[in-house]
């Protein structure tokens, strides 16, 4: 309830801030699309912060149920590969897909796990600079099928990575929302990666960056 508080309170404050400014002060176009424009991300901020909180909910309520389909896992994952591309080029990244052309079937929530895939490209772009390599890899063990995400990037702190898929544990380890997460996203992630029979997991330390592993159990 703390964080949460907190993380609602800083936008909420600037846009009660702003708008009264707006309110009392006459001003020229140019100040009033840039306080406009401070209201509006604010907005965006709460809301997402908001939407957030309440699909952790969903997840957690004993209702929530996945709409599965068997999938060929391969295929799926080289088409989400595939719509990345312009994302990680806009930001500058670099991108390397490995992806067996072999058709391995799972039962997939198409949409929630897309979620999960997004969520990761989002951190990476969030937290890494620009030239960073973002890595996607998948390989089948013991009819288990392995979807490794990985960056060369920053990494994440060792004193974070035990906590990293608790709510509101971010990797910039502030409270500040400076990189506009909300410190849900990989909670939200691993979740969905269990409804699924599977789990997110984040691997051992290497030397540079940070690989993210989704396990979900091929038929």
């Amino acid at each position: 309830i703390l964080d949460i508080s907190h993380d609602l309170k800083n936008p909420m404050s600037s846009i009660q801030g702003y708008t009264e400014l707006l309110m009392k002060k006459c001003m020229n176009e140019q100040e009033c699309e840039e306080y406009f424009r401070i209201i509006l991300n604010n907005s965006k901020r709460a809301n997402r912060l908001l939407n957030e909180l309440f699909e952790l909910s969903q997840l957690d309520s004993p209702e929530f149920s996945l709409k599965l389909v068997e999938t060929d896992i391969c295929e799926y994952i080289r088409q989400i590969c595939g719509e990345l591309v312009p994302q990680l080029e806009s930001e500058g990244f670099e991108y390397e897909f490995n992806i067996p052309e072999d058709s391995v079937l799972v039962l997939l929530d198409t949409d929630r796990f897309n979620q999960i895939i997004q969520n990761l490209v989002n951190n990476a772009i969030r937290y890494n600079p620009a030239g960073t390599l973002v890595t996607v890899s998948l390989a089948v063990q013991n009819h288990q099928v392995l979807i490794d995400f990985s960056d060369d990037g920053i990494g994440i702190p060792e004193h974070l990575a035990s906590n990293i898929f608790k709510p509101f544990v971010r990797v910039d380890d502030s409270r500040n929302s400076k990189t506009g997460g909300s410190g849900l996203g990989l909670s939200i992630a691993k979740r969905i990666a269990q409804a699924h029979g599977g789990d997110l997991t984040l691997l051992p330390d290497k030397n540079k960056g940070s690989t993210f592993r989704i396990t979900i159990p091929a038929i």
